[in-house]
């Protein structure tokens, strides 16, 4: 059975509030966070490890906040270039001292490394954690309509498996807050391409009437990872729409352009 949690559980660390999975936790050596508003992230166009330069600098601000408050550098926190896909950054070797410019246009990042926090930033779109306890591996996904349609989470659980020789039984996957399907209502240029895929698109819509449908993302790649071999007992959900609860939480359904992304994060240690 899914393991869900809901906004009741959120939980404060010095200034950051963020919701915390205590299966991952208990693993003892990961750190983690889906992290809220509380650290207004801006999107802007930046190198993850250079931010310099002019409206970066208050990005570079909230990471130094987001670092400090669960103990690694700056420059340990990296982040993609995201763009609704459904490439994978991997990176399986340690990074060259002073982290120079890495700035990868990717969805999803793979790391058997431990000496750096992989992250990603949402306003509404699935942010996905992932760990292989047995090899060990974490991973994030960045997850939106585009990317589920073009199966992302499957096609990172695939590559764990031809990477770095995961079992999909062996592992653990930290799904966060995004927009529900309580709020994410869409039209026909949306729901046509999922219709005539081969899932089970039923199972995570509802129509609504005069050609809308409601999206559950969530659910969706949780079936998709489900159909891959990931027992439902390995999944954790923060089950918290970003839209109904955009005093806590960023979206872009909510705002509108211009608004703030949470970051979320996984780092193995020790």
């Amino acid at each position: 059975m899914i393991q869900i949690f809901q906004r009741d559980d959120i939980k404060t660390l010095g200034t950051v509030t963020y919701f915390e999975v205590p299966r991952l936790k208990s693993l003892g050596f990961v750190n983690h966070a889906f992290c809220t508003r509380s650290l207004r992230l801006k999107k802007v166009m930046y190198s993850p490890i250079d931010l310099s330069a002019g409206s970066a600098g208050r990005l570079l601000l909230n990471r130094e906040v987001v670092a400090s408050t669960f103990g690694f550098e700056t420059n340990q926190l990296i982040t993609m270039d995201q763009v609704h896909g459904n490439d994978i950054w991997i990176i399986d070797e340690p990074l060259p001292p002073g982290r120079p410019s890495l700035n990868h246009s990717a969805d999803a990042l793979l790391t058997d490394q431990r000496d750096i926090a992989i992250g990603i930033l949402t306003a509404d779109c699935v942010p996905i954690l992932l760990v292989d306890p047995a090899r060990p591996i974490i991973g994030v996904i960045h997850a939106g309509w585009r990317g589920t349609l073009l199966g992302i989470a499957p096609k990172v659980l695939d590559a764990m498996v031809d990477h770095f020789g995961s079992h999909p039984e062996d592992l653990l996957v930290a799904i966060g807050p995004s927009i529900g399907e309580c709020c994410y209502e869409v039209d026909e240029a949306v729901m046509a391409p999922f219709r005539s895929s081969a899932w089970n698109w039923q199972g995570f819509s509802r129509p609504t009437g005069n050609g809308k449908w409601h999206l559950n993302l969530a659910r969706a790649n949780i079936e998709q990872m489900r159909d891959c071999g990931i027992r439902e007992d390995r999944f954790c959900w923060v089950s918290v729409c970003t839209r109904c609860n955009n005093d806590i939480l960023f979206s872009y359904r909510a705002e509108g352009p211009g608004t703030g992304e949470q970051i979320s994060f996984i780092q193995m240690y020790g």
